[in-house]
């Protein structure tokens, strides 16, 4: 079993024991409140037919209902079906640069993280789009295929740090060549956006993108981080800050390449944004993904889950009925009611 809004559940722990003490406090009032009019001797038999145990039943049917109705907010759900899913979009592979490099912090609180926010600002956008992640450093490799299930793209995103490529240094180039596989055959717009300080340490990065763009791969490329730079820096195992040195051993500062990655765009019939603000993906989709013709897909790896929202909804509304339709008082038989009527006073003479 499965819950779409598994964070509705909390509620259970909150408003079950909230009500128990609402009620436990309510009843204390009550009784503190009739003490005041009238003596607590007289209260057992002005309160005579009342059963305790019948309101606790009604208030244990209370609580149910209130747990059930909870329950059908986080709608339940149990087995699934497959589903074919045809709708209109592009396919897009997003590549992000994890090399040591994204590291820097000119950007708070660093590149790559920043660089992640971006990526999953995109997911947002392309509601209907295909989406796949590239990750890339001194080698690069499909870290999730071409999906339209948010979910899995958002965790491959997220699982994303800088020892995710053990091979330093940043190979522009492969990450081209290796989001070009991740495209079908006979498909029309191929569309990578790349998201990377710039800093091509494999060179081949611009012939990589005419060579892609021949193949009808669209690049945008977004670069991140200043062009003035910022001195790399790392914590070691104990938490100890140090800067990430050359073979020289001199601290190693890192530059947003700008220029390079215009050349990329322009190459690949794109075009290229710094992310500097919150508007930068908006951008990217409204001025560059969104007009480009968006072609009919079908996604084979969707799961529809069986709703059963409507057990624990039913069960609530019978609970709620039980709990208006049951007395608290007891049936007294009639013959002890009659009884007192038949006794009379002995006549006095």
């Amino acid at each position: 079993m499965t819950f779409a809004n598994l964070h509705l559940l909390w509620f259970l722990a909150v408003i079950i024991p909230a009500l128990l003490a609402f009620f436990w406090w309510s009843w204390r009032v009550r009784r503190k409140l009739l003490t005041q009019f009238i003596q607590a001797r007289l209260l057992p038999a002005l309160t005579i037919g009342i059963s305790d145990r019948r309101q606790k039943i009604r208030l244990t049917a209370l609580l149910l209902a209130v747990a059930s109705l909870i329950i059908a907010l986080a709608r339940p759900q149990i087995g699934f079906d497959w589903e074919e899913v045809k709708q209109r979009g592009l396919d897009i592979v997003v590549a992000i640069d994890t090399s040591k490099s994204m590291l820097a912090e000119d950007i708070p609180p660093n590149r790559l993280s920043r660089a992640k926010l971006a990526a999953l600002d995109l997911m947002q956008q392309a509601k209907s789009d295909r989406l796949g992640l590239v990750a890339f450093a001194g080698s690069a490799f499909l870290q999730c295929p071409l999906t339209i299930d948010d979910s899995a793209f958002r965790q491959s995103v997220e699982s994303l740090d800088v020892n995710v490529i053990p091979e330093g240094g940043t190979a522009i180039s492969e990450a081209v060549q290796t989001a070009l596989t991740a495209f079908k055959e006979g498909e029309n717009f191929k569309v990578l956006v790349l998201f990377t300080d710039g800093e091509d340490h494999d060179s081949g990065a611009l012939d990589a993108a005419k060579k892609a763009s021949s193949e009808g791969l669209r690049i945008f490329t977004i670069g991140i981080g200043s062009p003035e730079g910022e001195i790399l820096r790392f914590k070691d195992p104990k938490g100890r800050s140090d800067y990430i040195r050359d073979e020289q051993g001199n601290a190693v500062k890192s530059h947003l390449n700008e220029q390079l990655l215009k050349d990329i765009a322009e190459a690949a019939k794109g075009f290229y944004l710094p992310l500097r603000g919150a508007k930068t993906i908006d951008t990217l989709y409204a001025n560059g993904l969104a007009p480009l013709p968006k072609s009919d897909s079908t996604e084979k790896l969707v799961r529809r889950y069986h709703e059963r929202y409507h057990w624990p909804l039913a069960l609530a509304i019978l609970l709620l009925m039980a709990e208006m339709i049951f007395p608290e008082r007891k049936r007294e038989p009639k013959s002890s009611a009659a009884a007192p009527a038949l006794v009379r006073p002995a006549a006095i003479p």
